[in-house]
């Protein structure tokens, strides 16, 4: 029997063509966006991407049991409640495809950690700046028929807003240099 696995540090997703954006785009590394203890292995995780087109919220939501079911029939939002109590509505592009990897079980430490199925939402942020001049206390990631709420104390709304800005502030660096050996392949040749 033959099993194929993607290695956890590797970008993955479903179909054996890589989509465009995949191709074109610089993404932070990975922060967890609940509270709990540092990494904790269950706990949706976000990044910010950034490609030519604009900057993107990505949303990773983990399971043991399959790839989370997402409605055929409505677009998912990724929706951002501010300490105004204003919300912030944040939709998938409908040409953009949902993306599910299965992450294989490793060992570390001495301690096993078992297979996760993810399920990716990319969301594009309309204005960078505006999204993070907002302060956050409460998310909610719908999909159709289902949705988590995350509600953050005040000071784990502190730790969530201050990595949002730091995700972006590491992706545009990431993309600047990216651009620069682009725009000048012989610099430094």
């Amino acid at each position: 029997m033959m099993q194929c696995f993607v290695s956890y540090a590797q970008e993955a997703e479903d179909s054996g063509v890589k989509p465009n954006k995949f191709a074109s785009w610089t993404i932070s590394e990975p922060f967890q966006a609940e509270a709990g203890f540092v990494g904790s292995y269950w706990k949706p995780k976000f990044n910010i991407a950034l490609d030519k087109i604009g900057y993107y919220c990505v949303v990773n939501l983990y399971s043991s049991d399959g790839y989370i079911s997402v409605s055929d029939q409505a677009l998912p939002h990724l929706y951002l409640k501010t300490d105004n109590a204003e919300v912030v509505d944040l939709q998938m592009d409908p040409e953009e495809p949902i993306h599910n990897v299965y992450l294989a079980g490793y060992y570390s430490g001495g301690a096993w950690h078992p297979g996760r199925y993810v399920t990716r939402l990319i969301y594009l942020i309309p204005n960078i700046d505006k999204f993070l001049a907002n302060h956050f206390v409460k998310y909610r990631v719908w999909i159709g028929e289902s949705y988590k709420d995350v509600e953050m104390t005040k000071s784990y709304a502190k730790k969530f807003n201050n990595r949002l800005k730091e995700a972006a502030k590491e992706v545009t660096q990431k993309y600047n240099e990216k651009q620069n050996t682009l725009d000048n392949p012989l610099e430094g040749f």
